[in-house]
């Protein structure tokens, strides 16, 4: 079986520590949904923006840094509402999982 792509969105998530955690939830629009994760490394602030998140588990230990966080293009899997995931490649302690429809840079210009 391939193994899902690295999503471009950002480079090395893994190296990231998350400062930031928003999940913003319409109950009207269930699609709207989304979740914000503010992301840091020396100095520099990422934000991004998961659209249609489900499958949200936050495990024991967060917000210690998840040094196995990895953000993965699962559109070929061809799952209705989901293109992206985000998982962590060494089970860390405190690790944030979840899938989603999309995910956009907030900081792009």
């Amino acid at each position: 079986m391939e193994r899902d792509p690295v999503h471009p969105i950002i480079s090395h998530p893994h190296e990231y520590r998350i400062v930031g955690l928003c999940y913003e939830v319409n109950w009207e629009s269930p699609e709207e949904s989304f979740l914000d994760l503010r992301l840091e490394k020396n100095g520099l602030i990422r934000n991004l923006r998961f659209w249609g998140p489900k499958n949200l588990k936050i495990e024991e230990g967060f917000p210690r840094p998840t040094g196995g966080m990895q953000i993965l293009d699962v559109s070929s899997r061809q799952l209705e509402g989901v293109a992206v995931e985000v998982s962590d490649f060494e089970a860390s302690w405190g690790a944030i999982t979840f899938m989603a429809r999309s995910v956009i840079d907030l900081n792009a210009k």
